[in-house]
């Protein structure tokens, strides 16, 4: 069954010839660069514009960001009723398994490169039973071999993944043949052909080791997945260099979800083959090389302006002795021929070839190429709304390839992993109920174009508070905390007050000081407190006082009334109308009651007090109802 396998797996290798070629282009372009073939002196320029690379690196953030998330990488849907809490706890859980106990974040990054590079990349998802956690690893493309006619992973008639590993990696692994004879055989097996017609691609391909290596202390291990009978995949492995011989038992796939272990994400969708992708290598190639070409010939023309020719009037009779140095008196009449001004401005050609390379892979142009210096804030405006627009369709793309790795990896924790229970979430260490962990989710990669920068998110939900304050409809608390959560989520716990938990806390605190005012206590208002709320508690007070026909002190008297005159200035410089209306209610029932005079009674203590007729007692109340009433503006 095997040596059958391998001639397929062959006639896949050489039907990707010019697939294999072309990407061999694109690796030495994004890492060399190509050299100049023909130099038009000894030493001359030879340099390469890293325009592929500086663009890959300013994708690569984008893309990591919808990888990674903010603090949670995917969005649970139940497609059963339970509570939002378990949901929570399940998004949670499944963040912290492969944040903390994952090699997720460095393998992920691989993946992306792969996939701006090539166009295409394959992402392995996998348990680890010694390690006891998910891994994943991300394939480069060239060691993913498929039929030519493949469309994606779930429709491919057979995946073969190319592991070079080296002799003592091998022994190490514990779930292969390491029989003498067997690594004998693996070790100097027969090389075949493996279809590269392209040298320098072919000496790639025994360096990596597609089909056998050329070093004895490497192996090649084939893990082929086939259908059966059934239509279920089944994996076998061994070596080309020894395809009769199995190295591992010839197996069902070990993962609940039933598909081989492997996701794949696109650059780009075309026709839908699996080779059709281009990636930012292949779009930018002619820019880079036109790029390349032009500064050599730029540093060949400052080559020439700098060191100029010289020309002689007559004949030289020893030209060697002849020292061209600052401040040297020339014996001849010697002078320094005059160059032509370059046809081209060689800036300005550099900058429309990288503005029209940069419009090629979204990335945003500010009007480089613009016959003005510069652009108004509308256009930029709207360049950014279109590169948004591009951007947004490319991570759509890359997320639709996430949710497909989530998912594998969610069945992969719950299938062996189930029972670890703990986890971590911010500064909290908690514990997920068993209840919230099955497999009827919808998963979703948390993303859009918003989740590329954590600015922009923090910027509009700070307009979404200014937009919606005061808003009856809208949860003030609940936009406060969306402005947190961005910033800092330990923050939430420690910051936001549930209003009516703040009201209880007001009343009861209020409650507490009463005693005191009870004895003459005069107690002072504090800022920041809910003022309406202390003196409706303090009304309460007096009014069940007097239904029950509780007596109150002239000490007690003044205490209250200068409490809830404080209370009153305090609440009038935060909201004055209210406060204004309020206090009129409060002076009333404290006439009602006896604790201040009648505006009446007022007036004719002070006429007393003016004569002297009045007792110390009531001279005493009347300065305290003057100045309840001077605080209220009267």
């Amino acid at each position: 069954m095997s040596n059958e396998i391998y001639d397929l797996i062959l006639d896949d290798v050489k039907s990707r010839a010019r697939w294999e070629t072309r990407q061999g282009l694109w690796y030495q372009m994004r890492t060399d660069g190509l050299r100049r073939k023909v130099k038009p002196w000894p030493n001359a320029s030879d340099i390469h514009f890293p325009l592929i690379d500086t663009t890959i690196n300013k994708l690569k953030p984008a893309f990591f960001q919808q990888a990674m998330g903010l603090d949670v990488l995917a969005t649970f849907v139940p497609m059963r009723s339970q509570m939002a809490g378990f949901t929570t706890a399940a998004e949670h859980w499944f963040s912290y398994k492969l944040h903390e106990k994952s090699n997720y974040a460095t393998e992920v990054m691989s993946w992306i490169d792969h996939m701006l590079v090539s166009g295409h990349s394959v992402m392995k998802t996998f348990w680890n039973p010694n390690k006891k956690q998910v891994e994943f690893q991300a394939i480069d493309p060239m060691y993913i071999i498929v039929p030519p006619w493949t469309k994606d992973i779930a429709s491919a008639d057979r995946i073969t993944q190319v592991m070079p590993m080296s002799l003592e990696s091998y022994k190490r692994a514990g779930i292969y043949d390491t029989s003498k004879s067997t690594i004998d055989k693996i070790q100097s097996g027969k090389v075949e052909d493996s279809g590269i017609i392209d040298n320098i691609k072919y000496d790639k391909e025994i360096r990596e080791g597609i089909t056998h290596s050329p070093d004895e202390d490497q192996v090649i291990v084939w893990e082929v997945y086939t259908h059966d009978e059934d239509g279920k995949w089944v994996m076998q492995c061994f070596s080309p260099q020894a395809p009769d011989v199995p190295l591992r038992k010839t197996m069902e796939v070990p993962f609940d979800h039933d598909n081989p272990p492997f996701s794949s994400s696109k650059y780009e969708v075309t026709d839908g083959g699996w080779f059709s992708p281009r990636g930012v290598c292949e779009m930018l190639a002619p820019f880079e090389a036109s790029l390349t070409k032009t500064w050599n010939e730029k540093m060949d023309a400052s080559t020439l302006f700098n060191k100029p020719l010289f020309k002689a009037e007559r004949d030289l009779p020893n030209s060697v002795n002849l020292r061209l140095n600052p401040g040297q008196i020339l014996p001849f009449g010697i002078a320094p021929v005059q160059m032509p001004n370059t046809p081209m401005d060689f800036d300005k050609d550099m900058m429309q070839t990288q503005s029209v390379a940069e419009q090629r892979v979204t990335v945003p142009d500010y009007g480089i190429m613009a016959d003005r210096d510069r652009r108004t804030a509308t256009e930029i405006e709207s360049v950014n709304a279109q590169a948004q627009q591009n951007m947004d369709l490319r991570l759509r793309l890359f997320r639709q390839a996430l949710g497909d790795l989530f998912r594998q990896a969610f069945s992969i924790l719950l299938q062996f992993d189930k029972k670890s229970l703990q986890y971590r979430f911010l500064e909290d260490s908690l514990s997920v109920d068993p209840v919230a962990l099955h497999d009827e989710y919808q998963l979703e990669p948390r993303g859009g174009m918003d989740m590329v920068s954590k600015v922009m998110l923090l910027n509009k939900a700070v307009q979404r508070k200014q937009l919606f304050m005061n808003s009856p409809w809208i949860n003030q608390v609940e936009l406060d905390k969306s402005i947190l959560e961005l910033e800092d989520p330990s923050l939430v716990p420690r910051l936001v007050q549930d209003p009516n938990e703040k009201e209880g806390n007001e009343v009861t605190d209020e409650k507490k000081i009463i005693p005191a005012l009870l004895i003459g206590e005069q107690i002072p208002v504090q800022e920041g407190q809910d003022y309406r709320v202390r003196i409706g508690v303090l009304m309460q007070f007096l009014e069940k006082s007097s239904q029950s026909g509780m007596q109150f002190s002239p000490q007690a008297q003044q205490a209250i009334s200068g409490r809830l005159g404080e209370l009153l200035n305090a609440f009038e410089s935060v909201d004055t109308n209210n406060a204004r209306a309020l206090r009129k209610d409060v002076e009333e029932y404290l006439v009602q009651l006896g604790f201040m005079p009648s505006k009446e009674e007022q007036k004719a203590m002070e006429m007393q007090a003016v004569s002297g007729e009045m007792p110390p007692q009531e001279a005493q109340m009347v300065e305290q109802t003057e100045a309840v009433v001077e605080q209220g503006d009267y």
